[in-house]
């Protein structure tokens, strides 16, 4: 059950808000826009940028909404004029000693300083001293660079390490103009570039993502991270020219607001130059482009062996087993070891095998093993009148483990992978290749760690030759 009810006054209107929560909260949650930086719902109230400010009846002075809670019958504003020049005021503040590099700033079209600016601001500056200058361009780690020079002080990046994290590695020194951020010693935590979603200017960056495109030139697509089994919510960045980022989406039963570091990964084999964009045959050591109907023809004859991965679509085990009508020792389950520990009590997950959970549903439901026991049964029966089909793991967390399973497939007459990306260095024993739809290209569902069902979106085809499984099965059959 959820919490009471209850009603205050907002600017002349009545909010039905639950007792007990949040001022700001309660006015973001009922669409009424109410300028903030230092707040963010995943932190601590820290009340330190002072641009939430309201007046209350009955309250002799002005105060931040952030660092308040609702009360039944409270009547507040933040549009009287009041309000409104001390927001324009604190907003003064924030900029005095600003850098004016927005043309160079990765956070142009994200920034906040450039949102209140044009809704609370377009004042003239009454600045007349020299801006006091901060140290630029520094490495502290971990994919983030911090330009000392841009931070407006919300300390988000403080009480993310300190709360979050628990890692203490960022911090605020000296006193007034001269108050600085910065990093103790460098980033270390798995979860560094979480400072730089929250950072509500430029001043904390990304190494990966550093001048690299403007984000008004940037679609999103909403999807599910293949990292590891835990399924964070994520939104993946891309245009024309390739993907780019990518960045958690809020999720209030998986990852909350924040994503691990290695998960900002997954994107990077979608548009590689290097990828395999058409099906390919192994002649005299080198790949060559060919066709699918040769691959096929070449193959006409041998018995089919399938071994899948663990990071495959729900939907997709299911249209293989509809299709693939096989006797139970002509597939196996192929799964990535654990990488690490269990779980880092916060989304880290040593199990990188996105939809294990759904993929051992799936083989169990068509009556087949999915059990490591099968798959080594599979392999031993491995002959030269074998063409041996294997899905190749989207992101390889362990190369000599899946190089070990590779060098076991020496026995059959054929060998086919079916891949997501390039891998050159450990496909060199196949015989054939063929492109397979990355995660972000199709649409589908995984079930995580804690049998939730996640979704899959399918955003732009990076690889327009590439294909689903269950179309080489109907060319194979």
């Amino acid at each position: 059950m959820g919490k009471e009810k209850i009603t205050i006054n907002w600017n002349g209107k009545d909010l039905e808000v639950e007792e007990g929560s949040n001022l700001l909260k309660a006015a973001l949650d009922n669409g009424i826009k109410v300028a903030h930086y230092c707040y963010h719902l995943g932190l601590p109230v820290a009340g330190v940028c002072r641009m939430c400010m309201v007046e209350q009846e009955g309250v002799p002075r002005p105060f931040p909404s952030c660092n308040a809670n609702v009360a039944p019958g409270i009547k507040v504003r933040n549009d009287s004029e009041k309000v409104k020049n001390m927001v324009e005021w604190a907003l003064q503040l924030h900029l005095v000693n600003h850098p004016l590099d927005c043309p160079i700033c990765d956070q142009a079209g994200e920034c906040g300083l450039q949102e209140y600016y044009l809704n609370y601001g377009l004042y003239d500056s009454s600045m007349i001293d020299q801006k006091v200058h901060k140290p630029k361009v520094q490495d502290i780690g971990r994919n983030v660079m911090l330009d000392a020079e841009r931070c407006i002080l919300c300390s988000r990046c403080v009480r993310f390490t300190d709360h979050i994290t628990q890692s203490f590695e960022m911090g605020i020194v000296n006193r007034g103009d001269h108050a600085t951020i910065v990093a103790h010693d460098e980033l270390h935590n798995d979860y560094a570039m979480n400072l730089v979603d929250i950072c509500p200017v430029g001043a904390l960056t990304s190494k990966d993502f550093r001048f690299k495109q403007r984000v008004w030139f940037l679609h999103e697509e909403i999807t599910t991270c293949i990292g590891c089994e835990t399924g964070c919510k994520v939104k993946i960045s891309y245009n024309e020219s390739g993907a780019y980022r990518v960045k958690p989406v809020f999720d209030s039963e998986v990852n909350g607001y924040w994503m691990c570091d290695d998960g900002r990964d997954i994107y990077k084999h979608l548009s590689r130059a290097d990828r395999v964009f058409s099906p390919m045959k192994k002649s005299q050591g080198l790949f060559l482009p060919t066709d699918e109907k040769t691959v096929f023809e070449t193959v006409k004859g041998k018995k089919a062996k399938f071994i899948l991965s663990a990071g495959l679509f729900n939907e997709e085990y299911e249209q293989f087993f509809e299709r693939f009508r096989a006797n139970k020792e002509q597939v196996a389950l192929y799964t990535l070891p654990n990488m690490g520990e269990d779980f880092d009590g916060i989304l880290i997950r040593g199990n990188k095998n996105a939809n294990l959970k759904g993929a051992e549903a799936y083989f169990l439901k068509a009556g087949h093993d999915p059990s490591v026991e099968q798959f080594n049964r599979l392999l031993s029966s491995l002959s030269d009148k074998d063409v041996v089909f294997v899905v190749v793991p989207e992101i390889l967390y362990n190369q000599d483990h899946f190089e070990t399973l590779v060098k076991k497939l020496s026995k059959a007459k054929y060998k086919i992978a079916l891949t997501t990306n390039d891998s050159m260095m450990i496909l060199q024993e196949f015989d054939f290749l063929l492109p397979l739809k990355a995660f972000a290209e199709k649409a589908g569902t995984i079930v995580n760690f804690n049998s939730q069902e996640r979704h899959m979106n399918a955003g732009k085809i990076f690889v327009p030759e590439a294909k689903e499984l269950a179309h080489y099965v109907e060319a194979l059959l």
